[in-house]
């Protein structure tokens, strides 16, 4: 992610815009996410590119089993996440970090979850990221996430580019499920997809 695209999103979360847009738009995509993760008791649990902690606030109220993690680049989204975890009681522990150097142990994880997380990286962090997701999981673990079938190369720039599917199998996970689901704007629909680390 750029320095300006993390400074904008910092900003948005520190006077509550981030917040606002997302109770508008992103409940049916977490609804939908919830429903993939088949949550199951005891699973350790990351949310990748948490932002304000709404996803993983939810899946803290709705697992049951050991603290769910989230992580995040921007300090500020951080701050917000924990405040909310804090006032609502919820076993979720936040940590500052980037999606390409998750500060977790090899096989930490039985869920990965992440939302929309993609279209914010450079091209060439988008392999990294999704190994260091292949990474922390456990075998047999699971890989929730919801992307844009088609994301923009540029914000600035009209040309759209596809998901590079082709990076899950070369990364080494197994697609269980692809779904298309419900979608923030009608240009740019969502994917859901479940992918599992083989054992």
């Amino acid at each position: 992610m750029s320095f300006a695209m993390n400074r904008i999103l910092g900003l948005s979360a520190a006077f509550g815009l981030y917040d606002w847009w997302a109770r508008r738009n992103l409940e049916q995509v977490h609804d939908t996410l919830i429903g993939l993760a088949d949550l199951r008791d005891n699973a350790e649990i990351l949310d990748v590119g948490c932002g304000t902690g709404i996803l993983s606030s939810r899946l803290a109220e709705t697992a049951e089993g050991p603290a769910v993690h989230g992580v995040d680049i921007s300090p500020r989204m951080i701050c917000v996440a924990r405040r909310r975890g804090n006032r609502r009681n919820l076993q979720v522990e936040y940590q500052v970090g980037t999606a390409v150097r998750l500060p977790y142990p090899d096989g930490r994880f039985d869920l990965v979850c992440s939302c929309l997380l993609f279209h914010l990286l450079e091209d060439s962090d988008k392999e990294r990221a999704l190994r260091e997701v292949f990474r922390v999981l456990r075998p047999g673990g699971r890989y929730v996430c919801a992307e844009f079938e088609k994301y923009p190369i540029r914000f600035w720039g009209g040309k759209l580019a596809r998901y590079a599917e082709n990076l899950i199998g070369a990364v080494g996970f197994d697609v269980h499920t692809t779904a298309a689901g419900p979608s923030i704007t009608r240009s740019r629909p969502i994917v859901y997809r479940v992918m599992i680390k083989p054992e």
